[in-house]
């Protein structure tokens, strides 16, 4: 919400409608106080700043909506660039574990990511539909941070021998094991989701709700284990040997 209204201030108070005419008006000023005083500078500046002034009173009391409908959405479109990037860079570093599972399950959940955010722009379901959508996103990101996980793993593992690199190979399994069940719940989830769409299925929403809330704690267990692992004393030798 913070960023939301720096971003409409932004473009209410420094709109170049506004500031140049503000600027422009201030300037003519200062060239007629320099010069000893100039009635058509006093009156050009005086027309500049109460022009910008009267612009910003415009935008703020008629446009208010239209701009904090745009701040949004430029918020929202920069979060999916940012969002976009990551998951690119992600699916880059996972080909280096030479494991097709892990980029077949990234496109899985991409592919869902996609038609979750398609689906959830369906009309009429906008409101009904907010907490299934949240929960889709949430485990959506549990679900790439298996993955992730899974790959330092794999890092970590490179790193040992014997029975310690089994050990590790180990726990990575049972991580994709769990990324693979968060994705076919994910994929799952959205095609009952998909059903419900032109339906009013309040009970059945509320199941799916219950079903999304289980996966995610599903997915968290995850987290745990790899907490587990860089509690480990030479978890920081391994992955910063100069240290």
């Amino acid at each position: 919400m913070e960023a939301l209204r720096k971003r409409i201030l932004r473009e209410i108070f420094i709109a170049p409608s506004v500031v140049l005419p503000v600027v422009g008006g201030a300037s003519a000023w200062l060239l007629s106080w320099a010069g000893g005083g100039n009635d058509w500078l006093n009156l050009a500046g005086l027309v500049g700043v109460l022009g910008g002034v009267g612009w910003f009173a415009t935008r703020f009391i008629f446009q208010l909506d239209g701009i904090s409908e745009k701040a949004m959405q430029d918020l929202a479109e920069e979060a999916l660039q940012k969002e976009e990037k990551h998951l690119n860079e992600l699916q880059k570093r996972l080909a280096n574990d030479r494991d097709p599972r892990t980029e077949q399950y990234l496109i899985l959940l991409r592919e869902n990511r996609t038609e979750l955010e398609r689906i959830a722009r369906t009309p009429g379901i906008e409101l009904r539909s907010l907490e299934i959508v949240k929960q889709a996103r949430q485990l959506f990101w549990a679900a790439s941070d298996q993955l992730d996980q899974s790959m330092k793993m794999y890092e970590l593992a490179q790193k040992l021998t014997g029975a310690e690199k089994q050990g590790v190979l180990a726990q990575r399994e049972r991580c994709l094991e769990e990324a693979r069940e968060s994705s076919e719940h994910l994929r799952d989830a959205i095609a009952t989701f998909r059903q419900f769409a032109d339906k009013t299925l309040e009970r059945d929403m509320d199941t799916l709700q219950l079903e999304l809330a289980e996966s995610i704690r599903a997915a968290k267990r995850s987290e745990e284990r790899m907490r587990e692992l860089q509690n480990r004393p030479d978890y920081e030798r391994y992955f910063n040997p100069e240290s």
